[in-house]
Order: C-alpha cells, then sequence, then structure tokens
C-alpha cells in the first residue's frame, strides 16, 4: 500500500469519526501508519579550518543516491533547531577510573544544549542499558543523574546495547527536534546481545547523530582480557553490581507496547532479509571500533581523550557542531527490496570545504 493510500485512509477514518460524533481515539485502537521515505541526511559543512560555512541553499547541495543525483530540500522549522539529547555513558569495566575526568559534564552538557529548547536524558551502560533519568528539560534533573554515577559491573561495555536503546528512546520522542547521542565509553564493545547488523541497519534509517568520545582501557583491564578474553570470565560468573541510580521511570505513555520499547531491544536472530557485503562490512567494523563507527555511520564525529582537558577539548567542539548542521532531505525513489544505498554530498564550486555526513543509508527496513 503506497503512502498515499494510507493517508487518505487515516484522513477518512477522521472525518467518520467527527460526522458520528466520535473523538479521534477509535482511530488510535487500529493505527495505520503513513510510511515515508524521506531520506534526512544531517550534514555539517565547514573550512579546512574548522570553521562553519553558514548561508548555502538547497540548490547548492549536490547529493547523490547510489550515483544519482537527488532533489534535495533543507529542513527549517521552528523545531529544528531544538535537540533531544541521550548521554549514554558507559560504567563498566575499566569506566569507573575515567569518572574523575568526567566530573565537568554537567556544565558541559549545559554548553551543548544551549540556549535553544531541548531536553536530556542519561542512560549508563555496563552488561546492559539502564536508564538514569528520562527526558527533561531542566538542568538540575540532568545533574542529578550524573551525581549517581557508579560502577556496574567488571567485565561488560555493552555499547551497541546502549545505541540500541538510545535509538529507541529517541523514536519515542513526538517532536521535530533534532536527535543526538552522545556516547561515552571504551572503544570497543564488551558483551552487547544486539547484533551488530540489526543497530547499522537501524542507524541507516534515522537521522539522529551520534558523536563519540572514548577512552582507551585501563592496562589492568587490557591485561585481564589478555587472561580471560574481552567479555571477561564466562558471562554467568561475572560479577555485576546494578547500583546506578533507581530503576527507569514508567514512560508517560504506560501501553505495553510502549513499555516494551521502553526496555533494551535485544535479538539472537539475524535480520530476516539477505544482508549484501557492504552492510556487513559495516557490521564488522562496527564490532572492531564500535565508537568509531557508531559516530561515522550516523554523520557525527569520534574523539578519544586521556584526561580532563581532552575530554572537555571533544565536548567543546561537539557544543560547537551540533547544532550547526543543514538537515538535507530527499525522496528517492520507492522500492520495496531492503538494501543499502551509498551517499556522497558535496557543495557546488566549493572544494575548499569538509563535509561531515552519513556515508550511507537502509531502505526498505520490514
Amino acid at each position: 500500500m503506497q503512502a498515499k493510500t494510507r493517508h487518505i485512509i487515516w484522513v477518512g477514518l477522521l472525518l467518520w469519526a467527527e460526522a458520528n460524533g466520535q473523538p479521534a481515539k477509535p482511530v488510535e485502537a487500529a493505527p495505520i501508519r503513513v510510511n515515508s521515505n524521506l531520506v534526512m541526511l544531517p550534514t555539517r559543512v565547514e573550512t579546512k579550518t574548522g570553521d562553519t560555512v553558514y548561508g548555502l541553499n538547497a540548490e547548492q547541495f549536490v547529493v547523490k543516491d547510489n550515483g544519482v543525483r537527488q532533489a534535495v530540500e533543507i529542513v527549517d522549522s521552528p523545531d529544528s533547531a531544538s535537540l533531544s539529547l541521550v548521554v549514554a555513558i558507559q560504567c563498566g569495566r575499566s569506566a569507573p577510573e575515567e569518572f574523575g575526568n568526567l566530573k565537568g559534564l554537567a556544565t558541559m552538557i549545559d554548553a551543548i544544549v544551549g540556549a535553544s529548547r531541548h531536553e536530556v536524558a542519561v542512560v549508563v551502560y555496563g552488561e546492559r542499558p539502564y536508564l538514569l533519568s528520562d527526558f527533561s528539560r531542566a538542568s538540575e534533573v540532568t545533574r542529578a543523574a550524573l551525581s549517581q554515577l557508579k560502577p556496574c559491573g567488571d567485565y561488560h561495555a555493552a555499547s551497541i546495547d546502549a545505541v540500541s536503546y538510545s535509538l529507541n528512546l529517541l523514536r519515542r520522542r513526538n517532536n521535530r527536534y533534532r536527535h543526538a547521542i552522545l556516547l561515552i565509553g571504551e572503544q570497543r564493545d564488551h558483551g552487547s546481545a544486539s547484533k551488530a547488523a540489526d543497530v547499522v541497519a537501524e542507524l541507516g534509517t534515522t537521522d539522529t547523530v551520534i558523536y563519540s568520545v572514548a577512552f582507551s582501557p585501563t592496562k589492568g583491564q587490557f591485561l585481564s582480557d589478555l587472561r580471560n578474553g574481552p567479555n571477561g570470565p564466562h558471562k554467568n560468573d561475572a560479577p555485576v553490581v546494578y547500583s546506578a541510580g533507581a530503576p527507569p521511570s514508567k514512560p508517560k505513555d504506560s501501553s505495553p507496547a510502549a513499555e516494551q520499547m521502553d526496555q533494551p531491544q535485544y535479538t539472537d536472530q539475524a535480520p530476516l532479509f539477505s544482508l549484501p557485503p557492504l552492510f556487513l562490512l559495516a557490521a564488522n567494523a562496527v564490532k572492531e571500533n564500535t565508537a568509531s563507527e557508531m559516530a561515522t555511520l550516523s554523520g557525527g564525529e569520534y574523539f578519544d581523550f586521556s584526561n580532563a582537558k581532552g575530554f572537555e577539548r571533544a565536548l567543546h567542539r561537539i557544543s560547537n557542531q551540533i547544532h550547526n548542521y543543514y538537515l538535507l532531505s530527499f525522496r528517492p525513489d520507492s522500492s520495496s527490496e531492503p538494501a543499502s544505498h551509498s551517499l556522497d554530498v558535496k557543495v557546488k564550486g566549493r572544494s575548499d570545504v569538509v563535509i561531515q555526513t552519513r556515508k550511507s543509508y537502509w531502505s526498505g527496513v520490514p
């Protein structure tokens, strides 16, 4: 069923409800979703010295989807300057030894969100993601959540699970804000239940930008990895202490479907369709260097740090980037078959600029 036909059916049901004196709620009982093939491209343009390039229009962007140029628009609405941000922080493995470098994180988050409308959620992850605070516009709520940051296990850093969980949180937001994830942890994933291929496909269908700020495992953790493997001893024997705050708050939408979405979406099954080689390469790259590849796939940026000053510099750069990008969109030819698409973005007549955006997207995901 085409999106246009679904839209007509939806409108017809609404008119029927009005004519019979019924509220619009019956439509929610049997939801009809409009599937849009709109592709969103968060695109940052800067000079080679790192300065943002402002004032470009849609006609100046040359966007090619599998080599075919697309008609591009720039999304510019009152909400497009607003931000929904998930801050996901590793609390397992050697992360507690880095907590001292994160002392100024609350103040840095204030600088990142700026004066625009915003909301921030805080997630920690060790063996699994754990919600410290749901989305809030109040800085003091974020500060209170960060003050609860404590060790949460010895052997796990499930960063792929944390990204999947954060994407689910953002998907539930009923707004048109820009969506971003600030991922703070080790470079590699250790012990996620989610399949890397599933999360790569998920990233290929979202406009969420991931900024990764990574630290290296400590010498002690490195030696432990050599002895026991990167995920520590057998998973059932690994001590995990969930002491990082209260259980996740119940979502405003308390339906069974919403409660299920609020939990980490683990799966032991591969996608139900045949994956192309390039897609599998991306999934394997995510396993090897999770932090860097997640950022690259989403159009964000990767940083690493070894001390508090390095961490502060990384977040300062993110604060300069997170609002200053063009949100491009285009509608490719619809396809019923799942496929990975390569993207190429340039600015007409500007060979002197550096473009940071998604390199691919995934269409036709069931």
